[in-house]
């Protein structure tokens, strides 16, 4: 991974202490103006996707973690009271996904590109985080202890428990977000805390998909895929798991090692219900384009030909803003999981400005 550079321009925290309430208190405490500004970011989206009032959501959103990770419900409890917030404000920001479900749907982003590799080598696992300009400055990685020894380290925004990471045993979780016609009926587990827990527990890749299916069984409200990567130490593989209203699906790599995810189901009966391919259809560009291009190379792909690929500007993989203003969407950051190091690699903004080589990176 070596060959990968990394931009020293994001935000790296590691928690201090490991139990869930007193790890979210220090966290809001000492990043209270950022969590703050990102709820006032998000409570603005709300409003542009039609549900101004998200008090109930947030209330339903923090039963529902506290039924299926209460650990996770008390590191939230801890995150409002250290930025001293309603409570029910940072739930709904942990229920962003679920929440914007629930409205207007806005454009779905992200591209996902893992290679296994040849006999014992690390997958090539990363992807490109496509969100709103107005919240390109409200994610940092977040390194977190647990009290038995196990680490967690995510890319998340402030405020919300994970979303892409990796954890000490070598299983990692890369993140896109999809849309389906049943979404945003009712409140499921939130997408967001279901990545932090798969991170926080997993010692497999069959761990972390038995722990999507206890959450997707019970009917997720806002569709996203948690592509699951394992190093050699944790089965070394990758599995999409595509949840939505009506259970979890599985995307497996090609015959060479190759996977890839975009914003459309790939899997049915979900994708019957995918709205995606209409309101959004450079996702099916985006898919074909990486398709194309990494055919067959899922045993001998290079992590900087992986940057390369989320680089291109066909179809929108690599994306810049169409207009100045704070909703529109750009990529915020491209994102290695390093399985051999246990680590992530992080590139913000669009992966084509990346530094040249002979630059300094961090």
């Amino acid at each position: 991974m070596s060959a990968v550079p990394v931009r020293s321009a994001h935000t790296r925290f590691t928690s201090a202490v490991a139990e869930p309430r007193d790890r979210g208190r220090e966290f809001g405490e000492i990043w209270r103006e950022r969590v703050r500004a990102t709820a006032d970011a998000y409570g603005e989206l709300f409003g542009r996707a039609g549900v101004p009032d998200t008090d109930a959501s947030g209330v339903t959103a923090l039963a529902r973690v506290h039924t299926w990770a209460p650990g996770l419900a008390d590191e939230i409890r801890g995150i409002a009271e250290g930025a001293g917030l309603p409570v029910n404000r940072v739930a709904a920001l942990n229920a962003r996904t679920e929440i914007l479900a629930s409205g207007r749907p806005g454009p779905g982003e992200c591209t996902t590109v893992v290679a296994l590799g040849g006999p014992g080598t690390e997958p090539v696992a990363a992807q490109n985080w496509d969100w709103y300009e107005s919240l390109a400055d409200s994610w940092l990685e977040w390194e977190i202890p647990h009290p038995d020894g196990r680490v967690t380290r995510t890319l998340t925004e402030f405020g919300v428990v994970g979303k892409i990471g990796i954890n000490d045993r070598g299983v990692g979780c890369l993140f896109n977000i999809l849309h389906h016609r049943r979404d945003g009926s009712g409140m499921g587990v939130p997408v967001h805390v279901v990545a932090r827990r798969l991170l926080d527990e997993a010692a497999t890749v069959t761990h972390a998909l038995k722990i999507a299916g206890s959450a997707g069984s019970t009917g997720t409200t806002g569709s996203t895929t948690l592509t699951v990567v394992g190093a050699l130490a944790a089965g070394k593989t990758a599995v999409s798991a595509e949840l939505w209203p009506g259970g979890i699906g599985h995307v497996l790599p090609d015959p060479d090692g190759l996977l890839l995810h975009t914003n459309h189901f790939l899997t049915r009966p979900a994708a019957d219900g995918d709205t995606e391919p209409v309101t959004d259809p450079d996702t099916i560009v985006r898919y074909e384009v990486l398709r194309r291009r990494l055919h067959g190379r899922g045993a001998d792909l290079t992590p900087d030909e992986a940057l390369a690929a989320l680089s291109d500007h066909t179809g929108g993989v690599c994306v810049h803003p169409a207009a100045e203003g704070p909703h529109e969407f750009r990529t915020l950051a491209t994102v290695f999981l390093d399985t051999a190091a246990r680590a992530l690699r992080v590139i913000p903004g669009p992966p084509c400005t990346r530094p040249k080589p002979g630059e300094a990176v961090g």
